[in-house]
């Protein structure tokens, strides 16, 4: 066992007896996912419980289930383990029509409910159900041509037991299962939930336990109830900012004009005082636009207590009850709209009832729970910010026991405090267990990223270019290099970095499928020994996917990932300010320390791993308390010498000619395919 791991068994497995909640921060790659499984299987097997596992990216998902397979493997005991993903990636008929891209998950299931029931209607009038063939020329098929589901009617005549068996003998990933079913015809959304009662272990991403419909399906779909779900929570320190962003309510100015044209196309209508719905709806684009004008400061701005309903009632009269009625109206509609498209087999969807629920719900969303704001990028809209996780996190209390796991989960008392878990909940702080010799950290002193001062600088990004491509030139191993946002990479790449990479770079984009993310990501793990990533710090890349070993080495961060100071930010600092009195550290501080250390994180893997952080900001200084051993710059050749044995990069020679591969986006003009 690695250091700090027989702390973390002994905890958790205390933990199975008494219940609670344990926070753990253990150094990524100290082997605290392995450590809190193992006694988490062996308590649920005993207990007739099921773990079950939240993530919240598709790369944590398969780390988790790699850990499961050797674990299984080395207990020389068959485990069955099944990951929960959302219809959006599983659903093979879906996927191949028309409608169904940007579907809701209410949407998509609706359509899933009408299929199955055809499905079943078949095959109980003996009919023979094939999956479509070969796609039409535009790549979709409409759904009002297809009869029920050939995947689904295939998970029905399944052969369930002899599924289970093979799954618990090979512990496949996700992408192994998806890969299976795809060969064999079977619905992998559908077969998963068939077999999920079956599990020891049960993955899924935050929204399936934190939803409150998607929940009541889960408790169904796994057989078990909370008492008896061992829950663990990977990457935690995410969890506080995904349920305030779950129960924030957002009104957009195209979701207005959707809703306006929708109204037009379909048929206006009166309500009983002559007044039509499309003037109700034109009265609210324009309270959005001229509430947008007058407080977005420059990308946001807070609402003044009631302004949306006061600018509403200005412009239509009457009462706030009339209002009210006339909303009632509009959903109303919308619900006639979404079922008449359900029955015609198309999406059941009416941007009339989203705009018309929202605006009704708006007054309800009140302090201190919510504060209003606007904002003017990166689109036009109102929005009620959930600034109060605890209501959101109630259900992890009912769990019998909940284990909260991060490499950067500090400060502990932050998280609890912004959960409202109990003061009773135990916590472990776990150092990394490998040389601090293999790790190198330098700052460079001379470059500042402040948003100000780039803005200010017409020559900023350009010398920040050139400064990053000369960092390159020093390090001969593998590198990522990660920026505080897509925007700021963009600009950095547009100003002559992006010429300077050398062949075989991997960038991310943010449109990028989890699939061509995943196949790029792979690609740079097995390819030259000095290839360049490029990615984003709290992006997908930067926490979550391992690299062992030689996979990576070095890791640079152009500028520090400091949360922008938007109004909704503010909100937050303010409500944490008057709750703990920590809300600087709990707000600004904490999160950038996480998102900094989750980047750093991705060097040192294994006892034997070696690796150099660069942190291209001279504000690196003021982390120096959480970044052990970190120096001024200096001569990073030297440095290179002497951690790795070899020289610089810009010594080694090579061919600079630009061959790069995107995740998920369009090479470069002249550039191959990756």
């Amino acid at each position: 066992m690695r250091p700090g791991q027989e702390q973390i068994l002994r905890e958790v497995h205390s933990l199975t007896r008494t219940g609670g909640a344990l926070l753990i921060e253990a150094a990524t790659g100290s082997g605290k996912t392995v450590a809190t499984l193992a006694p988490l299987l062996e308590h649920a097997e005993r207990a007739d419980h099921k773990v079950l596992y939240l993530v919240r990216t598709h790369a944590q998902e398969e780390q988790v289930l790699t850990e499961v397979r050797a674990i299984a493997h080395r207990a020389h005991a068959p485990l069955l383990a099944i990951g929960l993903a959302g219809r959006g990636r599983r659903c093979f008929l879906l996927q191949s029509t028309a409608e169904f891209p940007g579907a809701t998950a209410e949407e998509s299931g609706k359509l899933c409910a009408d299929r199955k029931r055809a499905t079943q209607s078949s095959l109980d009038a003996g009919a023979m159900l094939r999956p479509p063939g070969e796609l039409p020329a535009d790549g979709t098929f409409d759904l009002a041509d297809l009869d029920g589901c050939a995947y689904y009617a295939r998970v029905l005549q399944a052969d369930l037991e002899a599924l289970t068996e093979r799954f618990a003998e090979k512990a496949p990933s996700p992408t192994e299962f998806e890969e299976y079913c795809r060969g064999e015809d079977l619905c992998p959304y559908e077969l998963a939930k068939k077999l999920a009662p079956r599990a020891r272990l049960v993955t899924a991403p935050y929204a399936f336990f934190f939803h409150p419909q998607v929940r009541q399906s889960l408790f169904q779909w796994i057989g078990v109830g909370p008492d008896r779900i061992d829950l663990v929570l990977d990457e935690a320190h995410n969890l506080p900012e995904y349920l305030r962003e779950l129960s924030s309510v957002e009104l957009t100015r195209d979701s207005v004009r959707r809703a306006r044209s929708e109204l037009a196309e379909r048929g206006d209508f009166a309500f009983p005082e002559g007044m039509h719905a499309t003037e109700l709806l034109d009265r609210a684009g324009t309270a959005l636009d001229e509430l947008v004008r007058d407080f977005a400061q420059e990308e946001d701005g807070v609402l003044p207590p009631n302004a949306l309903e006061d600018a509403l009632l200005a412009g239509l009269g009457g009462t706030s009850h009339r209002l009210d009625t006339y909303l009632g109206s509009l959903v109303a509609w919308g619900e006639s709209l979404r079922e008449e498209r359900r029955k015609a087999r198309q999406l059941p969807r009416s941007a009339v009832h989203s705009v018309a629920l929202t605006l009704l719900s708006w007054p309800r969303l009140e302090p201190p729970q919510y504060v209003k704001v606007v904002t003017r990028e990166p689109r036009p809209a109102l929005e009620a910010y959930s600034v109060d996780a605890r209501g959101p996190a109630e259900p992890i209390g009912e769990c019998h026991l909940s284990v909260h796991m991060s490499g950067t989960l500090r400060p502990l008392e932050g998280y609890r405090l912004g959960l409202g878990l109990p003061e009773s909940s135990r916590s472990l702080t776990i150092p990394s267990p490998f040389p601090p010799e293999h790790r190198r950290l330098v700052f460079d002193p001379g470059i500042s990223t402040r948003f100000e001062e780039l803005r200010a600088d017409a020559e900023a990004i350009p010398r920040l270019a050139r400064r990053v491509q000369e960092v390159l030139e020093k390090l001969p191993v593998r590198t990522a290099v990660f920026f505080p946002s897509f925007a700021l990479m963009e600009q950095v790449l547009a100003a002559g970095l992006k010429a300077t990479l050398p062949p075989g770079t991997v960038i991310e984009s943010r449109s990028a499928s989890m699939a061509d993310l995943w196949r790029a990501i792979e690609g740079f793990r097995h390819g030259p020994e000095d290839g360049v990533l490029l990615g984003v710090t709290g992006g997908r890349i930067s926490e979550g996917v391992d690299f062992p070993e030689d996979q990576l080495e070095a890791v640079v961060l152009v500028g520090l990932p400091f949360p922008k100071p938007t109004a909704r930010r503010e909100a937050l600092r303010t409500y944490l300010d008057l709750t703990t009195g920590h809300g600087w550290e709990y707000c600004v501080l904490g999160p950038t320390q996480q998102s900094m250390l989750q980047a750093l994180g991705r060097l040192i893997r294994t006892e034997n791993d070696r690796g150099i952080g660069v942190l291209l900001d001279h504000r690196a200084a003021q982390f120096a308390s959480v970044l052990p051993g970190l120096e001024p710059i200096g001569d990073l050749g030297a440095v290179v010498r002497e951690l790795f044995g070899r020289p610089p990069r810009g010594e080694l020679g090579g061919d600079p000619a630009v061959e790069r591969t995107f995740a998920g986006s369009s090479p470069a003009a002249g550039a191959p395919n990756g």
